[in-house]
């Protein structure tokens, strides 16, 4: 029986004394009370087998050859929410961007957070669609230019977009424009499914090629006012996206389902019937926020409970997205009675936790992290307001890119094969034969055989 890992902090405290000045040492040990040693088990699992065959122009195998395969990328999304770009790019249009301040960062700051989200991110969530906020006024685009400057930003840095959201039933909040409101409050809901349909027309016709995913229907169980609509409307959103945009993959998000059985039974319920009537619903995206102390005490108590709730959403068969997720500061400080230091330390340490439970599942396949800077829950972002870099940001950075990455240096056989298993991903294949030394590039993915032959020119001399 392997012996119980618990997760333990511990925090240095130095305190003076008042007799005599004499400075004394204390160690605080908080215990998170976490055993992870399971779920690191299981993320050995999501490692594929990969074969290289390495031979010459004859096809002749290679034996004895030094093969040296480095991940540079990998299938799985870790994303954020870029969401302070909007206000960057329409400090007057952007409504909600009063927690940004009352000026942009300079060009200097800006590019410096452009940077530190393509070192961590290969993935991206763009909250510009919430129809309040992208159409105030029937016909009035006001973030239009914004949002094509940051998607055109993720295409230059290949960076897979995800637009959020098309539908949500979400007023007196910026789910539903006033406008719209108002036509549901008198009963023209056939006018307000016209203006639906139209709406989301307007913005898949608009990134076609450009979005490569969206948050389709946003929280159809919680926030239920488009349920005055004819029961079919949401098949038909996810029909008319596919129908204009056959290459976007649509995702069916909740919130509340690891959480709340009542609501994830519900969810599932919803999504399994769209299913079964062939709706192209192509991923199920799950929200994991955290908002307060209590919330945060109850996920650490029960990351049992919520793998098994994704083992129930796991079994509609489609690929699971944990799609808004993050840890306020201001939930960590009252959680656990320390000061701000500590708190971000504590916060990055919590991160991996969950991160870890979350990537240990096979379903998943993409983590979204809510926001990157000045982050909608208080202090849940990698940067402090001045864009010093926060522990979560170098914590999640170690895991991402040195723990969840493969390395390895091989040397073939009598076959001229090499053989590993590592994480998916896109490999930099250095080959050395009579010090001879070339690059190859392969991409291993995690839903086919991943047998590759690469061609080494004998007389090559680079």
């Amino acid at each position: 029986m392997s012996q119980k890992f618990i997760y333990f902090l511990t925090i240095i405290l130095l305190i003076l004394s008042v007799l005599g000045g004499e400075t004394k040492v204390f160690a605080q040990t908080i215990s998170l009370n976490v055993n992870l040693e399971k779920y690191n088990d299981l993320i050995e699992n999501r490692k594929i087998p990969v074969r290289i065959t390495i031979i010459n122009e004859s096809g002749k195998p290679l034996s004895g050859v030094s093969v040296k395969c480095t991940q540079l990328s990998h299938e799985f999304y870790f994303g954020n929410a870029p969401e302070y770009l909007l206000f960057a790019y329409a400090p007057y249009s952007y409504r909600r961007g009063n927690r940004f301040g009352t000026r942009p960062l300079n060009e200097s700051q800006l590019e410096e957070y452009k940077r530190l989200y393509i070192e961590l991110f290969n993935y991206a969530t763009v909250p510009a669609f919430y129809w309040a906020d992208y159409e105030p006024v029937i016909d009035f685009i006001p973030l239009i230019e914004a949002t094509n400057k940051i998607v055109q930003w993720l295409n230059e840095n290949k960076i897979p977009v995800k637009g959020h959201t098309l539908v949500w039933g979400n007023p007196p909040g910026v789910g539903v424009p006033g406008w719209v409101v108002a036509k549901g409050a008198v009963g023209e809901w056939e006018d307000v499914l016209n203006l639906l349909y139209k709406r989301i027309s307007r913005e898949v016709n608009q990134f076609k090629g450009k979005i490569q995913m969206w948050d389709v229907v946003n929280e159809p169980v919680v926030q239920r006012w488009f349920d005055n609509l004819p029961e079919d409307y949401i098949g038909k959103a996810y029909r008319l996206v596919k129908e204009i945009d056959p290459a976007a993959e649509l995702v069916l998000n909740e919130f509340g389902v690891l959480m709340n059985d009542e609501t994830r039974h519900k969810f599932i319920d919803l999504a399994r019937r769209l299913i079964e009537e062939n709706v192209p619903v192509d991923v199920i995206g799950v929200e994991a926020h955290i908002f307060d102390a209590r919330d945060l005490k109850a996920q650490l108590a029960n990351l049992e409970g919520i793998y098994k709730a994704l083992d129930e959403i796991a079994a509609l068969g489609k690929p699971i997205h944990i799609t808004e997720f993050q840890i306020p500061l201001t939930a960590v400080l009252e959680a656990f009675s320390v000061d701000l230091e500590t708190a971000e330390k504590l916060q990055a340490e919590i991160a991996k936790i969950f991160y870890t439970v979350f990537f240990s599942h096979p379903a998943v396949e993409a983590i979204v992290y809510w926001n990157f800077y000045r982050a909608w829950q208080q202090g849940s972002g990698f940067l402090r307001d001045d864009l010093t870099v926060k522990p979560i940001y170098f914590v999640l950075k170690d895991l991402v890119h040195r723990q969840w990455k493969t390395s390895v240096n091989l040397r073939t056989d009598d076959q001229g094969e090499v053989n590993f298993k590592g994480f998916a991903g896109i490999y930099q294949v250095m080959v050395k034969h009579h010090g001879q030394e070339t690059l190859f590039t392969i991409t291993a993915c995690r839903k086919k055989a991943n047998d590759f032959a690469i061609v080494f020119n004998e007389g090559d001399d680079r």
